[in-house]
């Protein structure tokens, strides 16, 4: 049997490591670094970059609607929530369930893990208020008392919710990827400390 060394020995399985280190890579579907060269792995990588590119869809989005192409800006704008609505499902709860859920009672006075949390929340949010939106929009599903009737007021505040919930994405990222090193001397992301209590 191997033991983790920390302020307690733990004993560990065979197998601790492979699965601290999948916990470390963010997403057990992406288990390799990553190719922005911050030494996060290839999935939280994949998920920024895509993130940022559904901002920019987002923007134009936008813009498609003030040329008044509303059948284009829907399009856009609904594929791109049900995209992040898949990207919360496979990556961003999977990670979140894994690295930072587990810790929250030990470890939110961190600011990393601060950082995840406030991300999942504005994310949650958000998105909900996304899918309100689409179902008020484009079906009749959503009763008339629970309608809006000022659509622009709506869609900019999603759009302007949107804008800080990929910035504190990019936030999130950067606490967890970017930098040096934790306080405690750990690479950002490393989990082998949470069993030593």
């Amino acid at each position: 049997m191997k033991t983790i060394s920390g302020p307690k020995s733990l004993p560990a399985i065979e197998n601790q490591e492979l699965c601290v280190e999948r916990m470390m890579s963010g997403s057990s579907f992406f288990p390799m670094r990553g190719f922005l060269g911050t030494g996060a792995p290839v999935g939280a990588d994949l998920t920024l970059v895509v993130q940022l590119i559904m901002g920019v869809a987002l923007a134009i989005g936008a813009v498609l609607a003030k040329q008044k192409r509303y059948r284009a800006h829907g399009i856009c704008q609904t594929t791109v929530l049900l995209l992040n609505l898949l990207m919360i499902a496979l990556v961003m709860w999977p990670s979140f369930q894994q690295q930072v859920k587990p810790a929250l009672s030990k470890v939110l006075h961190k600011w990393y893990y601060e950082a995840a949390t406030i991300h999942a929340v504005l994310e949650m949010t958000a998105e909900l208020l996304g899918l309100y939106i689409v179902l008020v929009a484009g079906t009749n599903v959503i009763p008339q008392w629970l309608s809006f009737q000022h659509w622009k007021w709506w869609m900019r505040t999603e759009l302007v919710f949107w804008a800080i919930v990929l910035l504190s994405g990019v936030g999130t990222y950067c606490a967890w990827y970017v930098g040096r090193h934790s306080d405690s001397g750990r690479p950002m992301g490393d989990l082998t400390h949470l069993g030593s209590g």
